[in-house]
């Protein structure tokens, strides 16, 4: 990110350790939810759902840490599918496909009432949407160094 602001470095920053701290809290609660063995309803209830919910939370700080890192190269962007078009642009994202769907499941994520729509959700958040994360936050960082 060179020509970063000075006056915007240190808000960057801590929003990516924050940002990257939540990404480590859901690996974390994925990670303890497969080492159960034989879970009942109710403890694949409270996974689920609190899988979701740091989901939501990160997916929130991550767009807005995006930008954050735009507005200090001169860009106003104030949405989550502006921040994903513009770091696709910049190459800080591979598959905007992904991220669209990234958004599009945090969005539905207020609004589903039925099971199975709620497990397909965990399920991407778990087999895509972590990874992809993930990769961002790393190619932030090479950016940031």
């Amino acid at each position: 990110m060179s020509g970063i602001l000075d006056k915007y470095d240190e808000a960057i920053t801590l929003t990516y350790n924050y940002t990257f701290k939540m990404l480590m809290h859901l690996k974390n609660i994925v990670n303890n939810f497969s080492e159960i063995e034989n879970p009942d309803e109710v403890t694949k209830e409270v996974y689920r759902d609190s899988i979701i919910k740091k989901y939501e939370t990160l997916e929130d700080l991550t767009w807005k840490l995006l930008s954050k890192i735009f507005k200090a190269s001169g860009l106003e962007i104030n949405n989550p599918r502006g921040c994903y078009k513009q770091a696709f642009k910049e190459g800080l994202i591979k598959d905007i496909d992904v991220w669209n769907n990234i958004l599009l499941s945090r969005n539905a994520t207020a609004h589903i009432y039925d099971e199975e729509d709620y497990e397909k959700i965990k399920g991407k958040i778990i087999n895509e949407y972590i990874s992809a994360l993930e990769e961002l936050l790393n190619n932030i960082s090479n950016e940031m160094k």
